[in-house]
């Protein structure tokens, strides 16, 4: 590395106006200040880039234990109806998340930790969410939020994690195998889901309506 600080130097002009202009000590020192400092640029550069690459694969790590949830979640829902019994889903939850506890922030900007530290607390209400749905809500409806829910986790963290690569400079992600269609999957699920609300809410609403139109026409004879 101090080979290649010398040629920007030389190639820059300044070490032959410093020649010119500077006793050699003074020369000396600046070098030496000069490449201190460039040479600790240098390591800033690549602490950041290892502390955005650890928050990368963590989060994409999460997404893959969202996208395997997901599924649990719609089988065990699957399982519950046919074998009229609740243990299948008793291991259904959407999956804890938490950064690595030695990663070093202060090498990341003040924004961007500031999103990807909330991300967590997203996800800790979450699962306080879907606490409730599984004390007061019907099992199988739980099975469908927590295959919901883990699918907008999974797509978030991959957004996050595509988010951090580009920003420091890290390679992008190039998954294989079942992850290589994991984002177009998780928004297909996600799609799919709000579709089949959308018509449930539709039919709801057409039924109250009916309902309503049935009574005022009882009401007018």
């Amino acid at each position: 590395m101090a080979q290649e600080w010398m040629a920007e130097l030389v190639k820059s002009g300044w070490l032959d106006i410093a020649k010119v202009v500077l006793p050699s000590s003074a020369i000396s020192s600046l070098m030496t200040i000069g490449w201190n400092s460039w040479r600790d640029a240098r390591l800033r550069r690549t602490d950041r880039k290892d502390t955005a690459l650890s928050v990368a694969l963590s989060l994409e790590s999460y997404a893959r234990t969202c996208r395997k949830m997901m599924h649990r979640a719609e089988w065990a829902s699957n399982s519950a109806m046919q074998t009229q019994s609740y243990d299948s889903i008793r291991s259904v939850e959407l999956p804890v998340f938490s950064f690595p506890e030695k990663l070093e922030w202060k090498w990341l900007s003040t924004k961007v930790t500031s999103g990807l530290r909330e991300f967590p607390a997203v996800i800790h209400s979450t699962r306080n969410f879907l606490d409730s749905v599984w004390e007061y809500g019907d099992p199988l409806e739980f099975c469908e939020e927590v295959a919901f829910e883990s699918a907008k986790a999974a797509k978030r963290a991959l957004e996050l994690a595509r988010m951090t690569r580009r920003k420091y400079g890290v390679v992008a992600w190039q998954p294989g195998g079942i992850d290589s269609n994991l984002h177009n999957e998780l928004s297909e699920h996600i799609s799919r889901t709000e579709e089949s609300r959308r018509k449930l809410r539709e039919r709801r609403d057409q039924f109250m309506s009916d309902l309503k139109a049935e009574k005022a026409l009882v009401e007018n004879k």
